[in-house]
């Protein structure tokens, strides 16, 4: 929910996100497939609010939260619900930008979402008064680093790492990413930080999307040193989208 990767290849597309959070949170839930009504999906489980920083459902959407919107924000006493719960009903959704265009998500702490849907990726921002959603390039890769935590240039220094680092061309797996976090060796910056062990790196998830209509997501506890793998197979999407939202 802090570090958020997208890379594509070929016809595959490559997630991985990083968790900073305080270790004294309660310890989250490994990710498990549930099964609703409205879809089947794959998310790990926040257990003091009950919602989730990322998941990918039936519909091939995935949907990534990071903390705060374009800037740092100063943070009320409370808010209507927590932003992972937004994450959890957007899991539901076989449209989930429309259904977030249609959300009220007053007195809701700002958020970033990376969503991809349609076979198409989208940045939707809640600033706190007003939703920005901006359509972005499926053919090149991202990177997004949480704005309550990392300053522009942290942001900027982040982000030519991981540009270099794509340009050489390396293979994509989960354990090459991983590889590529450990490199930045920053406790206070770095892609695996740990900040006197109030806000850490607990968890790194990564999600594979293949042109073979099935969903993989692994999860490293790296707290626990513990890792998980579920495989979700995707649906067609057979839904009559009348409305089409330009990129």
């Amino acid at each position: 929910m802090c570090t958020v990767l997208f890379i594509p290849v070929n016809n595959k597309q490559y997630f991985a996100s990083l968790r900073d959070e305080s270790p004294l949170r309660p310890k989250a839930l490994a990710p498990e497939i549930y099964q609703t009504i409205q879809a089947k999906y794959i998310m790990p489980k926040d257990t003091l609010a009950g919602g989730t920083w990322l998941g990918v459902n039936e519909f091939k959407n995935v949907i990534i939260l990071l903390n705060g919107g374009f800037e740092n924000h100063e943070r009320k006493k409370s808010y209507m619900k927590s932003r992972g719960q937004i994450v959890k009903e957007l899991l539901l959704s076989v449209m989930p930008v429309v259904d977030w265009q249609l959300m009220d998500l007053n007195n809701i702490e700002p958020f970033t979402l990376v969503v991809w849907s349609d076979e198409h990726l989208f940045e939707l921002v809640w600033d706190g008064e007003v939703k920005h959603r901006k359509g972005l390039d499926t053919t090149v890769a991202h990177i997004w680093s949480s704005s309550t935590l990392y300053s522009k240039q942290a942001k900027i220094e982040r982000e030519e790492l991981f540009q270099n680092w794509i340009a050489m061309s390396p293979p994509i797996s989960k354990r090459s990413i991983l590889n590529f976090f450990k490199e930045k060796v920053d406790t206070e910056n770095g892609f695996l930080m740990n900040r006197n062990e109030k806000m850490k790196t607990l968890s790194y998830s990564f999600i594979e999307l293949l042109d073979s209509n099935i969903a993989y997501f692994d999860y490293f506890d790296l707290q626990n040193f513990k890792h998980t793998s579920n495989t979700l197979e995707l649906v067609q999407n057979t839904t009559n989208c009348s409305v089409k939202l330009p990129i």
